[in-house]
């Protein structure tokens, strides 16, 4: 339910923008909420808990072609008000040989570093 109200709100704020190619800016819209909901996955997982859910921003993805470089980084923080951010890589958008790479940190310490995030990896 979340994810569709945040795509609708989404394509919302591109039409009322004049976005040239809404598709893409919806595909990065939805790439950033992967990672906002599977880096609060993540976390939980290994017991750290977030006081909200991360924000995230993204480089490249609005006008990322099939195979296409871009990046992601998130912000958010624990109930203590630890500072934990999120950076991503995504290689070769769309494509078999995507890949991605996400650094997790907490207060400036590395505490993650996964190719994956959320409760679909193995």
């Amino acid at each position: 339910m979340r994810t569709g109200l945040a795509l609708a709100l989404a394509l919302v704020a591109l039409v009322l923008t004049g976005c040239a190619d809404p598709a893409k800016a919806i595909s990065a819209a939805g790439h950033r909420n992967a990672v906002s909901l599977g880096a609060r996955t993540e976390l939980a997982k290994h017991g750290v808990l977030l006081r909200e859910r991360p924000a995230c921003r993204s480089t490249g993805a609005e006008t990322a072609r099939l195979g296409s470089d871009f990046t992601v980084e998130c912000t958010a923080s624990t109930p203590d008000n630890a500072a934990v951010t999120v950076h991503g890589v995504v290689t070769a958008a769309g494509t078999p040989a995507q890949r991605e790479d996400y650094v997790i940190r907490l207060d400036n310490r590395m505490f993650l570093h996964v190719n994956c995030l959320g409760t679909g990896c193995r």
